[in-house]
């Protein structure tokens, strides 16, 4: 029986060894990020297809400033979902800058996109979960073939985020041109008010100083007239000319 046992054990140890080294060769695979942008663990993509998206994430890291990649996978532990290897080896990848990686699991036939907070905090919830959406079904539509199917999906999410960063720029450059306006209006706004504003005052204190004066006619001594108080005195004076008669 117990060289049974032994037996039993010495089975059980190649299994549990190469579920170990390829449980450790997928934490290993983690830590590097496809220098291309792409990892094609399946051979989805014909080489002609990895060229072109190859050089579409490019641009794309270069117009976004960010990072981005495609991680297409046959084997994911049990215990591992593709969301949550998208989410794990998005920050291993990245760490704390922006990026984005979309993750197919073949043997599933499922996906899952990873944003980084960047992402969340530049554009709205909405839009994201759209793409996160689309991507998905696109990525499970057996209709078309795998490497159709990768390709779509990338471009899908690559061209809408470029699209959406496009939008945020100009309302950002509306807002600027606006904000510059507003800057250049309020001195001048305010300048104006203030001349306004002393014209008022003085106008007030003109006003306020003529109201404090009284005018009064002048006393004159004038006699009197047919004994008459304030007959008045001579109002006239005429003179002849004797020679003229």
């Amino acid at each position: 029986m117990h060289n049974a046992l032994r037996r039993h054990q010495c089975l059980l140890f190649p299994a549990f060894a190469g579920v170990w080294l390829a449980t450790a060769g997928w934490v290993l695979a983690q830590t590097a990020p496809p220098a291309d942008g792409i990892q094609d663990e399946t051979r989805a993509l014909t080489p002609e297809t990895h060229r072109l998206l190859a050089g579409e994430l490019s641009r794309f890291r270069q117009d976004l400033k960010c990072d981005a990649w495609i991680q297409a996978t046959s084997f994911l532990p049990a215990e591992v979902t593709v969301r949550r290897q998208a989410q794990t080896t998005r920050r291993e990848w990245s760490g704390l800058r922006p990026a984005v990686l979309m993750v197919y699991d073949r043997a599933s036939n499922s996906s899952a996109m990873s944003f980084a907070p960047f992402f969340w905090e530049r554009f709205s919830a909405a839009d994201l979960v759209e793409i996160m959406q689309e991507t998905r079904r696109i990525l499970a539509d057996t209709k078309l073939t795998l490497d159709e199917r990768v390709a779509l999906a990338t471009r899908a999410w690559i061209d809408r985020l470029r699209a959406m960063e496009s939008v945020r720029l100009r309302q950002s450059l509306w807002i600027q041109r606006g904000e510059k306006q507003f800057a250049i209006a309020v001195p001048a706004v305010l300048a104006g008010g203030a001349l306004f504003a002393a014209m008022l005052g003085f106008i007030s204190r003109r006003r306020s100083a003529r109201a404090g004066h009284r005018f009064l006619f002048p006393e004159v001594q004038v006699g009197m007239r047919f004994g008459a108080a304030y007959g008045g005195g001579v109002t006239a004076e005429i003179k002849t000319n004797t020679d003229a008669q």
